[in-house]
């Protein structure tokens, strides 16, 4: 059974990642939970000669797959069966939804505030002034205690029951997690010559959860897989992963169409559906083509800052705009700035790294807070940089807008080209930014114990890998 082999494998991995990141969650969750899976299994057996839904049974069942893996490495290793597991949903679940968690609680308990917040990730597609190299790129920002990571591909011959062809998207490579079906992250080099990433996006009109009902969405990261596995292009992709909005782990998905990139065509030629950036929020999704962006500027940047004005204005940012300035805008927010100036320096590889990589808060006049009209002491960050590591913000400094001293910031980061995404490769690093400060280490952090990190080295002072795949003959 697909996915049994993964999770026996990486069991002990699976293991430790459920203790450092999973926490109690409410009964309500879990009864959403199984109303929507007696929703999706219903819609699977009425639409049995259906691609969408049969792609979405097969995703069902490589977690089931997992499950059973995940259960037979727990006997053989002695692991104690805890009591939480005779209920509705198993670990491999929680894993799986846990970026969903935070909008799954807003529309069960609307009060509630236990699961905190992420929203932070930088991303970048860059096209070289002379059409000479295409980049995406991508890095994480999340608690540092998930800094369990595996790269996977997964390669899987199914075939479409409308066409009988080998599905566009049959194999992936990607940054994932533990008992993880998809990245994350997310960051996708797929079969079909798409390159697909996303940054997160805050919904601040939380009376739009209400619209929510868990018999009728596919979750988030369901729907992600099917569109990766289904589509051929940024539209098609958008379109299959609308059906169901969830509502939940809202995003903003850059879709990159490689097929229609040619090295040596100049930049104020480049294909349309090129690039196609789609917005979700709770009952709605937007999508446009936006290569004409790549045609005027040469990139196109994301990081967490809504872009399509009737998203803007339905989810509350509009108002946050007014209320609290640029740093909450689209073009003048931090990143945008930053990345507007440090995107000129991207000529290769070496250099895209080191834009993904790049912090020097303490340095860098548009990391003052100042610059925004933030009232922070220090008139600093480490959130207002393209790779953030707010555990070198201060213990005792002020952060009007949240995100002080924290353990969290940017995890990763990955990035591809034409070449290597023909052959779903990517190269990768693991931990937090280095260029300018110390390595991350555990052991002099000042973390406490309840910032868990089982099975994490102490020192994150990792060197990017070019992943490179055996061939699939």
């Amino acid at each position: 059974m697909s996915g049994l082999l993964e999770s026996y494998i990486t069991g002990e991995l699976i293991h430790m990642s459920y203790l450092n990141t999973i926490d109690g969650f409410c009964d309500a969750l879990k009864h959403f939970h199984e109303t929507n899976t007696a929703f999706i299994n219903t819609m699977i057996k009425t639409h049995a000669n259906d691609d969408y839904w049969h792609q979405l049974g097969l995703v069902y069942d490589q977690i089931r797959g997992l499950e059973d893996g995940y259960k037979y490495w727990k006997i053989d290793n002695h692991v104690i069966q805890e009591t939480d597991e005779i209920n509705v949903m198993s670990k491999i679940w929680w894993l799986n939804i846990l970026a969903e968690t935070y909008e799954l609680e807003a529309i069960l308990t609307p009060n509630s505030t236990t699961i905190p917040y992420r929203d932070h990730c930088s991303a970048l597609v860059k096209v070289l002034p002379d059409g000479s190299d295409l980049y995406v790129a991508h890095n994480t920002w999340t608690n540092y205690k998930s800094m369990l990571r595996v790269l996977k591909q997964y390669s899987f011959a199914f075939n479409s029951l409308t066409t009988g062809a080998l599905i566009p998207g049959h194999s992936v490579a990607m940054s994932s997690y533990p008992g993880s079906v998809f990245s994350g992250d997310d960051y996708y080099v797929l079969s079909s010559g798409l390159v697909v990433q996303e940054t997160t996006d805050h919904i601040w009109d939380t009376s739009l959860f209400a619209r929510v009902r868990p018999d009728r969405v596919v979750v988030e990261f369901a729907r992600n897989v099917v569109a990766n596995r289904l589509a051929t292009g940024g539209r098609q992709w958008t379109e299959i992963f609308g059906r169901y909005n969830s509502g939940t782990y809202n995003n903003k998905f850059m879709i990159v169409d490689y097929k229609l990139f040619t090295k040596g065509t100049p930049v104020t030629q480049l294909s349309d559906d090129l690039l196609w950036v789609c917005e979700q929020i709770p009952g709605n999704i937007t999508g446009a083509d936006l290569t004409m962006l790549l045609r005027n500027t040469g990139y196109f940047g994301s990081y967490n800052n809504l872009y399509f004005k009737n998203i803007l204005d339905i989810s509350g940012w509009s108002d946050m705009i007014r209320k609290y300035g640029d740093i909450y805008d689209y073009d003048k927010t931090a990143r945008a700035v930053i990345f507007h100036r440090e995107q000129l320096n991207v000529t290769d590889l070496n250099t895209l790294y080191s834009f993904m990589r790049y912090n020097d808060f303490e340095h860098d006049p548009l990391s003052l807070c100042s610059h925004y009209h933030l009232d922070c002491q220090p008139d600093y960050s480490s959130c207002l940089t393209i790779a953030g590591r707010l555990d070198l913000n201060s213990p005792t400094g002020h952060y009007p807008i949240g995100n002080g001293h924290e353990y969290s910031g940017a995890i990763d980061a990955k990035l591809t080209n034409t070449e290597m995404s023909s052959l779903l490769e990517m190269l990768a690093v693991s931990g937090p930014t280095h260029r300018n400060y110390p390595p991350f280490r555990w052991s002099t952090s000042g973390a406490g114990a309840d910032v868990r990190h089982t099975g994490q080295p102490d020192v994150f002072d990792f060197k990017p890998i070019y992943t490179k795949w055996y061939p699939n003959e």
